[in-house]
């Protein structure tokens, strides 16, 4: 009873008082609330706190809208200011669908240092925009300027109506980016797009993989956003593990890092996805531009003695001044 009692209160709990009580007697709320599939992500959130280390590595909730039918996200700001808390240790892979989202909202996503993986499925009432071109390269902006989004490794943006050359010319300073998708904006899917759309990005074909000496059918991120028997969460944790083939590291599996995947909204169902345009970092460019640094670091001239020279004459000038300053004394 006490048990049951503990569980059903779990939402008014402090950090502080699970751990008073200790791990035994937490964990047990804990798994019976998973167990009856009764976990929120406000309790997550609050034993994630206490416990950071003990709660399971993979973790996942679904927040509907309060409001149902309505455009306004109005619970992203609190969900983006808890997940802002998030502990070190976890990734976030956040994905908001079916809102009209607005540059403010954007720049609030910045709040988020764990975040991971970013899908955002804009909703468009009477043709709206919300967001412009202008504003997101804003955005990226305010990204380089605080430093921000260190983890990004993935974005998808679903019908935000911008072009393509603007999206990526705003994402192009997220430091840890390596896949781009874009639907419905403005991409021109076709198999004739040109390789040169925005410097630093390269339009993902057969040869461009072959080229990273990637196979085709096994790095397909088409192939994994449209899949009608896996679920929306799942697809995210798939497409964030292909970034770590494109980035070349010795890529973890998805049980060895710990993560907390939310999503928000999607009440409208969308399940079309056939237009998705896919653009993977540039490595050869990112080669080249290392190989020009380090000639620029090798071909230097040497400028000690040129600095040791200009130091004696500073320090010679110095010494006739204070010889100049003593014939008042």
């Amino acid at each position: 009873m006490a048990l049951r009692s503990c569980s059903f209160h779990a939402e008014l709990f402090e950090p502080a008082t699970l751990q008073w009580a200790g791990w035994h007697y937490a964990q047990r709320i804990y798994r019976h609330l998973i167990n009856a599939e009764a976990l929120t992500y406000n309790a997550w959130n609050i034993f994630a706190d206490a416990y950071p280390n003990e709660v399971d590595r993979q973790q996942e909730f679904h927040i509907f809208q309060s409001e149902q039918w309505s455009y306004e996200p109005t619970q992203l700001l609190s969900i983006i200011g808890r997940l802002g808390k998030l502990d070190s240790s976890f990734i976030t892979l956040l994905c908001v669908r079916d809102f009209h989202l607005t540059f403010e909202h954007l720049t609030a996503l910045i709040g988020i240092p764990t975040l991971a993986a970013l899908v955002l499925e804009q909703a468009r009432p009477s043709g709206e925009v919300g967001i412009s071109a202008r504003d997101f390269l804003n955005f990226g902006r305010a990204v380089r300027e605080r430093k921000a989004f260190l983890q990004l490794r993935l974005i998808v943006l679903c019908d935000f109506g911008i072009g393509r050359k603007a999206v990526l010319d705003g994402v192009s300073g997220f430091p840890s980016l390596q896949l781009v998708g874009l639907q419905n904006s403005k991409i021109g899917v076709s198999a004739g797009m040109t390789q040169d759309i925005v410097e630093g990005w390269r339009f993902m074909t057969d040869s461009e993989l072959e080229q990273r000496g990637l196979s085709p059918s096994a790095f397909d991120p088409q192939s994994i956003w449209t899949k009608s028997y896996t679920t929306r969460t799942r697809k995210i944790q798939q497409l964030y593990d292909l970034t770590k083939v494109l980035q070349r590291t010795s890529g973890e599996s998805a049980e060895e890092y710990r993560s907390l995947s939310l999503t928000y909204g999607g009440w409208a169902n969308r399940s079309i996805y056939e237009a998705t345009a896919w653009f993977i970092r540039d490595f050869l460019q990112e080669v080249s531009e290392c190989s020009k640094a380090e000639k620029t670091v090798a071909n230097a001239p040497k400028r000690d003695g040129n600095v040791a020279k200009k130091r004696k004459i500073r320090t010679t000038k110095q010494m006739d001044v204070g010889s100049f300053l003593g014939a008042f004394g």
